[in-house]
């Protein structure tokens, strides 16, 4: 770590603020950047159903003896691909689905963890999040999953924006709108899981859809609101965790409150210009 930024910021000086703090920027852009579509699809139920169903795939984890967040990975894309599924495939709407899987997920997952054997520290981390304590492989996932989701949503953001926009003329241009339905589920899937160890279970669909819709506020284009939301999500990121250091809070909560406190100023810029 270069010398200058220790001074600036001297507890960059421990390894595993420096962790939490690489882990914290590539976690808010990426939730910033996949949010923007999903406030523009309306997915946020969804987003939330598919964090909450992460628990259940991070008990069945630990009672198997395997990794929580690969067993969340997991998980979190079944219910992602069943939810997609049943929606093209029966009546019911998509809030209907989702309701079953979110409720279905989260029955299982108290379930598992009532199966489980003494007091399970690790399962509380997850649902609430512990930025501090992410390794070395936490960080490399969370960059390597930020690099892939980003790539792949710029490089097809023209067909993932005429879906979201208007789905039926996107099938008159010969889009397959189903499959890039699953594709993107699963990339909001992964998203999920693999934020669960900054913010947790309870939060992290928060850190996906309130940077979006703070940029969604202000921002006149799609480029803007893109830059923007990515902007928002990275500086609440890092903003959080340093003042969570600072005033001893809970990382994850402390993110997201500075992340609705960019929601409550764009609220009130967008107010004030309108007015």
């Amino acid at each position: 770590m270069p010398a200058f930024l220790t001074d600036l910021l001297p507890f960059l000086q421990y390894p595993f603020m420096q962790r939490a703090l690489i882990a914290s920027v590539a976690i808010g852009l990426l939730c910033a950047v996949v949010g923007v579509y999903v406030t523009l699809r309306s997915l946020s139920f969804f987003s939330d159903a598919i964090s909450h169903a992460a628990l259940a795939g991070i008990a069945l984890g630990v009672l198997l003896g395997l990794d929580p967040v690969l067993a969340a990975v997991v998980f979190c894309v079944v219910v992602a691909a069943g939810i997609t599924y049943l929606t093209f495939r029966t009546e019911l709407t998509s809030d209907t689905v989702i309701g079953v899987f979110f409720s279905g997920s989260m029955a299982l997952g108290v379930l598992l963890i009532g199966l489980q054997q003494g007091y399970q520290t690790d399962l509380l981390s997850y649902l609430f999040g512990d930025v501090l304590a992410v390794s070395p492989l936490d960080v490399g996932l969370a960059l390597a999953l930020a690099v892939v989701v980003i790539a792949v949503l710029f490089r097809w953001s023209t067909v993932l924006i005429k879906i979201a926009f208007n789905r039926d003329l996107a099938g008159v241009e010969g889009v397959h709108a189903a499959a890039w339905d699953y594709l993107f589920m699963v990339l909001l899937a992964l998203t999920v899981a693999v934020s669960l160890k900054i913010v947790g279970i309870v939060l992290v669909s928060a850190l996906i859809i309130i940077p979006a819709a703070a940029a969604r506020n202000v921002a006149p284009d799609f480029r803007t609101l893109m830059g923007l939301a990515a902007a928002i999500g990275v500086v609440s990121a890092v903003s959080g965790l340093v003042l969570s250091y600072y005033l001893d809070t809970a990382s994850g909560p402390t993110i997201v409150i500075v992340a609705i406190a960019f929601f409550i100023a764009s609220f009130i810029g967008k107010a004030v210009r309108s007015g």
